[in-house]
């Protein structure tokens, strides 16, 4: 019987793509020979395995039929050949973001990923719930945020100052390592925003801590959302209405996570600042250490009504209500600091937080300068181990909020790498995790010179409250060590799906891309507009279609199930584990269709991207 890889082998594959991708992804050797030099050891990787999972995969029962709820969690993760470190790292974006904010730059540079995985981290990414690759829809997560991500509130906001937006302030004027202008129209400005998209709240519950809905965790309506008081949220998280808040789901789902990987650090930004230690709450013997880059909020601020978290904690002596937790305002006399509150004495501590060590990371030039006294107080009162890392305390300047995709964000990783090799020792007679191989029939492992990725189509579209994205279409690329053929393949998904039906079926299982990548293609892989990564809004796209059934999925799968040359693993009926995983990965489809429009522009842009991601690397060969 013919295998998967004798098949690709055999025949040429570009799943849907269309004829204008394939024109524009590929491209000829003069061309690209000597375009834009790049440092190969920043972008090299050896790759153990790549691959994905869900976490969180649960059914709802709808009129119209069964449905994942829309709490899953998606988490893709990378294990280098080398792994130098016992404990993985969980990166935790903020909260108008994706996993996108870890994995690149908007100029096209490697990401704390790639950095990460160099050190020999082994690193799982996580789009949160109503995020990224975890799909969000109305009829389960409530409505969509009123307005889209504007380029208005994000230039001079997470870039430079401008003239529309000018500095206020001593630390904001400092910015200066945003790779590019940040003004309105600047390409860097439009990758970066066309990454934002998702706000998953239940009906009722509160958005993030210390921020707005879809929101960064920045002032006021940051991402163009209207600012207001917020609805107060439940005491108890949601559990006894059954409508679990925001970071109730957070907290189980990164419980399921650390059950699954084990022990980790966990690294968050900005409005997911609080998921590393709501985590802690609940595994705090797989937690070994938080690293909180501007996130969090305030003691007792906004809706932390727990301390720093929306939902119960665990205090010594316990407490029923916040409202028996009695607080003292504090003025700090550092400039820029805002008034906190902290416990009055004697104070309750954290039970379930003591020997975690946190540290929370501020730049020079951001909106969060000169940094965040206040929740270091409260933890260290609360009998927590924690710190403040202040990159200007490390000749670290001109940094804002978004600083690890700026133009140093190499130097800005480094001193929270000592921070953990310092603070995060590996327990004695444990050695790194290698990946379990045995169990595979086809490995992951890859060999890149290159991987990241960039959006094309990013269409500027005027709303009375200001400039959206609409139509990006996201492209995720590998480039091998040893590319052995002249031309790329693009891999298009299917109707309802994200490109994830090419990177196999999860859990370390090969797919297609794999499969390319190690005959020695390059491979770029999309998720068309509206679906995957590629975010959603009505006023981008139009109004969206219903959540896809498994009624509607398992017909096929329970025919592969049939007869003698049987291709499914599973038993292809609802329960199936194999049908979960691809339930959870599925989209309501957009009605505006806008990866079918003859757009000349984004085929340029795909050429243009694909040359300064490597595109023309042939080991040497003459083609």
């Amino acid at each position: 019987m013919e295998t998967r890889r004798e098949f690709l082998r055999r025949t040429t594959v570009f799943g849907c793509a269309a004829p204008m991708l394939l024109r524009a992804a590929g491209s000829n050797a003069a061309d690209e020979v000597g375009v834009q030099d790049r440092d190969a050891a920043d972008r090299a990787l050896d790759l153990a395995e790549w691959s994905y999972f869900w976490v969180g995969v649960e059914q709802a029962h709808l009129a119209r039929g069964t449905v994942v709820n829309g709490k899953q969690m998606y988490v893709e993760y990378w294990i280098p050949a080398q792994a130098r470190h016992p404990y993985a790292m969980v990166l935790v974006h903020g909260g108008g973001g994706q996993g996108t904010d870890w994995m690149g730059t908007p100029d096209g540079r490697p990401g704390w990923l790639t950095c990460l995985l160099q050190a020999g981290f082994r690193v799982y990414v996580v789009d949160r719930p109503g995020h990224g690759r975890s799909p969000f829809h109305p009829d389960l997560d409530g409505p969509f945020p009123p307005q889209a991500a504007v380029l208005e509130a994000i230039s001079g906001q997470f870039t430079p100052p401008t003239a529309a937006r000018p500095a206020t302030g001593p630390y904001r004027k400092l910015h200066n390592q945003w790779p590019g202008t940040g003004e309105v129209g600047a390409p860097e400005l439009d990758q970066l925003v066309a990454c934002q998209g998702g706000s998953y709240a239940t009906a009722g519950g509160p958005g993030p801590a210390g921020g707005t809905p879809g929101g960064r965790g920045g002032p006021s309506g940051a991402l163009g959302t209207p600012s207001g008081a917020l609805t107060p949220p439940p005491v108890d998280g949601g559990l006894s209405t059954g409508a679990e808040t925001a970071h109730m789901v957070w907290r189980q789902r990164g419980a399921m996570l650390l059950d699954k990987i084990g022990p980790a650090i966990i690294m968050t930004h900005s409005a997911g600042g609080p998921f590393g230690w709501l985590v802690a709450e609940a595994r705090p013997n797989l937690v070994k250490g938080i690293v909180c880059i501007e996130g969090g909020g305030a003691p007792f601020g906004g809706q932390n009504i727990w301390g720093l978290s929306t939902i119960p904690v665990a205090y010594d002596p316990p407490v029923a209500a916040p409202s028996e937790i009695k607080t003292r305002d504090v003025t700090s006399s550092e400039p820029g600091v805002q008034p906190y509150r902290l416990q009055e004495e004697p104070a309750r501590k954290l039970k379930n937080l003591q020997g975690i060590p946190m540290v929370i990371v501020t730049a020079e030039a951001s909106f969060a300068s000169p940094g965040n006294p206040g929740a270091i107080d409260f933890l260290r009162q609360a009998g927590c181990k924690a710190e403040e890392l202040r990159l200007v305390d490390h000749g670290i300047h001109g940094n804002g909020h978004m600083m690890m995709v700026e133009k140093n964000n190499r130097q800005v990783l480094q001193p929270i790498i000592d921070w953990i090799q310092k603070n995060v020792p590996a327990p004695a007679g444990r050695a790194p995790r290698t990946p379990n191989v045995a169990r595979k029939t086809e490995s992951t492992a890859m060999n890149l010179a290159d991987q990241g990725y960039f959006w094309v189509g990013t269409e500027h579209k005027p709303m009375p409250y200001g400039t959206i994205i609409s139509g990006q279409m996201y492209v995720q690329y590998l480039v091998p060590a040893h590319v052995r053929h002249q031309y790329p393949v693009v891999l298009v998904h299917g109707g309802t799906g994200q490109m994830l039906h090419y990177m196999g079926s999860g859990d370390g299982l090969a797919g297609w891309a794999h499969y390319y990548v190690q005959e020695g293609y390059r491979v770029y892989l999309v998720d068309r507009p509206g679906q995957g990564r590629a975010p959603y809004h009505p006023d981008a796209l139009g109004p969206i279609g219903p959540q896809p059934t498994y009624a509607a999925a398992v017909a096929d799968f329970k025919r592969a199930t049939l007869g003698p040359h049987r291709q499914w693993p599973g038993t292809g009926e609802i329960g199936d584990p194999l049908i979960d995983r691809f339930m959870a990965s599925q989209n309501a489809a957009p009605q505006d269709q806008a990866w079918t429009r003859s757009d000349r522009r984004s085929c340029r842009r795909i050429r243009q991207a694909g040359r300064s991601a490597g595109s023309s690397r042939m080991s040497g060969r003459t083609w």
